[in-house]
């Protein structure tokens, strides 16, 4: 692992001063679309909010390439990154009297801030679109420094400024248009200028587009040309969240009763609805679409729904407290969090999940802080061109200015030489029963219930085992052979022989795999229900602590959800 860096930004940062113009010899040199490296331009990487991309992250022989102290924290905000720089959103201070922070385009291959504007308010996660940083920041106290920003992504200067008194925020570029939440409901700007395009009360939250719409938070569709309305399930209390392929998905809470929904884009009808066999309050509530599946996580546990019926694809409880959304790249998904969920301390981790099996790929864990009381856990994970960007925060810090004083901001990618070692063999099988390897890692059970509505009524039931090794050495390649078995009914034994070529020397610990249960029991229940009705969802994440932990987290309920 490579010695952390946790002063090079802000030693590069503070020769910017407050100024948002830079020097030369902090540009980074115009590349075209093919040099782009990829991209995740917005709050969950795309217009569709999906927290999915067609990139590939690293492999099993994964490393922290960089690590360093942000001065601030990214509880509340992603990283986006475009044209290979990586835009990043931090709050510095929040107290009832002041709101703090920055915005800054950092170049994790020179390891060099490029530029970064800290005479702002609080901001909120940018969106980058045709050369041009998108936020909303919030606080009150310099008008100068609050409102709406549009600044040019090479260099930081502004291009338009609109003040606080006419609040907008959660930007989207898409169709041509620059869409934002504003006081009282949503609009459509120039984002060349800031001129209103069209506004419309009917509809406020955090947006996503497609098929010609933007489906809003509180469950309203708006025709992206003209704001009128395309069709409303407001009355529902559906949050819808993400829209891919004909489908607009949502999430649901009546009276702490939780449930994912899929509806089509055309006219709100409700395709299906999963109810979550859960009690208490669900953190985990963001959606990620990709390859077929809904995911989300409950706590300490990951789960895959089919997206065509919502029926149970797989469930991975995970050795760790998750934390963040889920992110799709390629075929695997990645999860953050941190590594020991038995207490508050450890450090951060990030799982690498097979999006089709739910079997971990790798897992690696990172990070240190010099405080014994909370540890870091990595936050939602962005993936771009083989890395992966996170920021640490303390999960479960009921203090406000541990989230602000304790945050670092690391990037993984691939170890340039990796070597290899003889071959040890691993063995996965899919059973009704569960049993446990103490020398191979930890065991996990799911068991799982779909139902139909609407057509002839079918229960499956789903018993996986899952046993994955838990080595010291990081993994290079991996041969697998799956046989599988289904007999009439409901029951599928499916097993798996993979041999896996590792490597690494004594001692070293960056890669390992691992297993098992987190803070659930080994068992999660769904039940799913196909329907031509309506019912809804409306969500509001609660968490508990002292007054000012809910002063900070306020802003996530407001954006994310």
């Amino acid at each position: 692992m490579h010695a952390t860096n946790r002063r090079d930004f802000l030693k590069a940062a503070a020769i910017l001063g407050t100024t948002a113009a830079v020097g030369s010899e902090f540009v980074l040199p115009a590349m075209g679309a093919d040099d782009a490296g990829g991209s995740w331009t917005t709050f969950r990487g795309n217009a569709g909010r999906t927290g999915a991309t067609e990139e590939s992250g690293p492999g099993s022989n994964v490393t922290t390439e960089r690590s360093f102290d942000m001065n601030g924290g990214m509880y509340t905000t992603e990283p986006v990154v475009a044209d290979g720089t990586v835009y990043m959103a931090v709050t510095t201070a929040l107290t009832p009297s002041s709101s703090e922070g920055y915005v800054a385009a950092y170049d994790p291959d020179a390891d060099e801030t490029v530029w970064k504007r800290d005479d702002i308010s609080r901001p909120g996660t940018p969106t980058v679109g045709d050369g041009t940083v998108y936020f909303g920041t919030r606080g009150s106290e310099d008008a100068s420094g609050t409102g709406f920003f549009a600044v040019d992504s090479g260099t930081g200067e502004t291009k338009w400024h609109v003040e606080e008194s006419n609040r907008m925020d959660n930007p989207l570029v898409a169709d041509g248009g620059l869409f934002a939440d504003v006081s009282g409901g949503i609009a459509r700007f120039d984002p060349d200028t800031g001129d209103v395009v069209w506004k419309t009360e009917a509809a406020s939250g955090v947006t996503c587009f497609g098929d010609g719409a933007l489906f809003c938070g509180n469950g309203v569709a708006l025709n992206a040309d003209d704001g009128s309305v395309r069709w409303d399930v407001s009355g529902d209390g559906d949050v819808l969240q993400t829209v891919a392929d004909g489908r607009v998905f949502s999430t649901e809470n009546r009276s702490g009763e939780y449930a994912i929904k899929a509806r089509s884009v055309e006219d709100g009808r409700e395709l299906w609805t999963h109810t979550l066999a859960m009690s208490g309050y669900w953190f985990g509530n963001r959606l990620t679409v990709a390859n077929g599946c809904v995911f989300y996580r409950i706590n300490d546990a990951i789960q895959a729904l089919e997206v065509e019926n919502g029926y149970d694809a797989w469930t991975y409880e995970a050795d760790a407290s998750l934390a963040g959304a889920v992110s799709v790249a390629g075929d695997t998904l990645y999860a953050g969090g941190r590594a020991d969920p038995e207490t508050e301390t450890g450090d951060a981790v990030v799982l690498a999940l097979n999006t089709t099996t739910g079997e971990l790929d790798w897992r690696h864990e990172f990070g240190e802080w010099d405080t014994e009381e909370y540890g870091p856990a990595a936050n939602s994970p962005v993936v771009v061109n083989g890395k992966v960007y996170t920021a640490t925060y303390p999960l479960g810090s009921t203090t406000d200015w541990m989230y602000t004083r304790y945050g670092d901001f690391h990037v993984l990618g691939n170890a340039e030489d990796p070597t290899t070692t003889p071959t040890e063999e691993t063995t996965t099988e899919e059973t009704e029963t569960t049993t446990e390897e103490p020398t191979t890692g930890k065991t996990t059970t799911t068991s799982e219930t779909t139902t139909t509505a609407t057509e002839p009524t079918t229960t499956a039931g789903k018993t996986t085992t899952t046993t994955a090794s838990e080595n010291t050495t990081s993994v290079s390649t991996t041969d697998t052979t799956t046989t599988k078995t289904t007999t009439p009914g409901t029951t599928m034994s499916e097993t798996t022989t993979t041999t896996t070529t590792t490597s690494g020397t004594p001692g070293a610990t960056e890669t390992t795999g691992s297993g098992g249960n987190g803070n659930l029991t080994s068992t999660t229940t769904g039940t799913t229900t196909t329907s031509d009705g309506q019912p809804g969802f409306g969500l509001l994440t609660a968490l508990g602590g002292f007054a000012g932990v809910g002063a900070y987290l306020r802003s996530k309920i407001e954006r994310d959800d």
